[in-house]
């Protein structure tokens, strides 16, 4: 028998750049579980019915990863890593930096601007796409998204911190 079926162990960089990762998820999925029981039950029930499973998993995730990962290794990779000197954690980092962009756009700007931005700004200044075909896949997907919710679906998805300003509610 081959060696196919073995499961090999992750290197210790590996599961400690996955422990600090599903660590940093795992803080963003609780706030949402918490943000979510403030809600009203009947808004509350699909929010609650996605985190409690994805909380489990990433639950066993983090368990299987502290089993390889080291607090010393952790710490080496962040002090390098702050240094410049680790091109797979500035990439684990880059990647929840542009997480946490998002959610700071869908949270000023609201569910469909803040996807729309954050698709230009991906296709534009990551993908190195022209300024029309940003604009054009952004502008539609949004489109198709506010089509799907709003119209056929009638969800209404958050509208942003600008957007109840300018209502005149108070946010603040």
């Amino acid at each position: 028998m081959s060696g196919k079926n073995k499961k090999e162990a992750p290197s210790q960089t590996h599961a400690t750049l996955d422990l600090i990762f599903i660590s940093l998820v795992g803080i963003l999925m609780l706030s949402a579980l918490g943000s979510a029981l403030t809600y009203e039950f009947i808004s509350a029930r699909t929010p609650i019915v996605i985190l409690i499973p994805l909380l489990i998993l990433i639950g066993i995730q983090f368990r299987e990863s502290l089993k390889h990962a080291s607090f010393g290794e952790m710490t080496r990779l962040i002090s390098n890593a702050i240094k410049g000197g680790n091109a797979e954690f500035n990439g684990v980092a880059g990647f929840g930096g542009w997480m946490i962009l998002l959610l700071v756009l869908i949270f000023v700007a609201g569910q469909y601007v803040g996807m729309a931005l954050f698709m230009f700004m991906l296709l534009y200044l990551v993908a190195s796409e022209s300024l029309v075909l940003s604009l054009s896949v952004s502008g539609v997907v949004t489109l198709g998204i506010y089509g799907l919710f709003a119209k056929i679906f009638s969800i209404t998805l958050y509208n942003g911190l600008v957007y109840q300003v300018w209502n005149g509610y108070s946010v603040f």
